[in-house]
């Protein structure tokens, strides 16, 4: 029988990554064509094509690099003979980029995204493993139609809810509400969710100036204040417990609200939806009345690339708080 064929893309990464000795550390060296290479096994799954469209560590990883990923992916997948595609990519930001793709790629072939959390030249590298597990998701034949997938340590999880929880152990990410949707192994490939609340956004250009800002005990409106002095395209919080604030961050979200800056209104927590509950100003709910819009289950790293995607899409704020009310669900 004619095997599928599976298209490699490779980013970078640790998943890549060599010795540098005059740098004193690792930095993203091998080429995408190296990581195919490193596993002979992959030929028993796939014919594979391999694309290099950067080579960076993903800590390095810009918007434009990333976004532009997005063209990349869709040119390969274009191919009827493409079945699906892996993406290489460093395990630091692979979250924002896998997210972004799902938002705007717009295509039911399978994409899935692997990384890795020891270096291309260890002795006991997790990558190979990674990769020949991620190509065996996308040539699944359950896989389509779910999206981008996150695939690492024999987990498979949904772009949406994926965000990594460990900087050193192997099953590296989680998902913050609903779980891995999948399992991958040695011997089978097992489905166990659909991924939800997926929406697609045509855009040909993103608003990047957008930034997270953290509520701590005891802050400020400083970064407020910047971010109104610069003009900057929207801005998300991450509020305390149920979304909520103190009396400068409310001030300062308010000042950016009547400068015409987009705020979301988000958690600081690994899992849930801001709620109402609260009557004092700095509430969640106070941020909500005032235009602030609600970023439901997403954390704030994907409230930030979904904000970056529909500004490019609308800057109607009625339609955002649809597009967050449909991506993000919650109160």
């Amino acid at each position: 029988m004619k095997k599928p064929l599976v298209c490699v893309v490779g980013t970078g990464g640790t998943i890549a990554s060599k010795f540098d000795a005059k740098l004193g550390g690792h930095t993203s060296a091998a080429s995408a064509q190296d990581l195919v290479a490193a596993v002979p096994e992959l030929a028993d799954v796939a014919d594979i094509r391999v694309i290099e469209h950067s080579n960076i560590n993903s800590a390095l990883m810009d918007t434009p690099t990333a976004f532009a990923l997005r063209d990349t992916l869709r040119k390969v997948l274009q191919d009827d003979a493409v079945t699906g595609v892996v993406v290489t990519h460093g395990t630091a930001t692979l979250e924002e980029t896998a997210y972004l793709m799902d938002l705007t790629l717009g295509v039911d072939k399978p994409v899935v995204i692997t990384g890795a959390q020891r270096n291309f030249d260890e002795k006991d590298p997790d990558g190979p493993r990674n990769l020949l597990y991620s190509t065996r998701v996308a040539v699944h034949a359950d896989a389509p139609g779910r999206g981008v997938l996150v695939c690492v340590g024999g987990e498979i999880h949904a772009a949406r809810d994926v965000v990594k929880i460990n900087p050193e152990t192997l099953t590296c990410f989680g998902s913050r509400d609903g779980g891995a949707v999948g399992r991958v192994s040695g011997r089978n490939v097992t489905f166990l969710a659909l991924p939800q609340r997926r929406i697609h956004l045509d855009a040909d250009h993103l608003k990047a100036n957008v930034h997270i800002i953290k509520m701590a005990q005891g802050s400020s409106d400083l970064l407020f204040r910047a971010c109104v002095r610069e003009r900057v395209d929207g801005i998300v919080i991450e509020g305390t417990g149920g979304g909520n604030v103190n009396v400068p961050f409310y001030e300062g979200a308010c000042a950016a609200l009547e400068a015409g800056i987009p705020v979301i209104a988000g958690l600081r927590l690994p899992s849930g939806a801001p709620h109402p509950g609260k009557g004092y100003k700095g509430s969640w709910q106070s941020l909500i009345d005032k235009g602030a819009i609600s970023s439901g289950y997403l954390s704030g790293i994907k409230a930030r690339i979904l904000l970056m995607v529909a500004l490019g899409h609308t800057s109607d704020r009625a339609r955002l708080r649809e597009i967050f009310a449909q991506a993000g669900g919650g109160p």
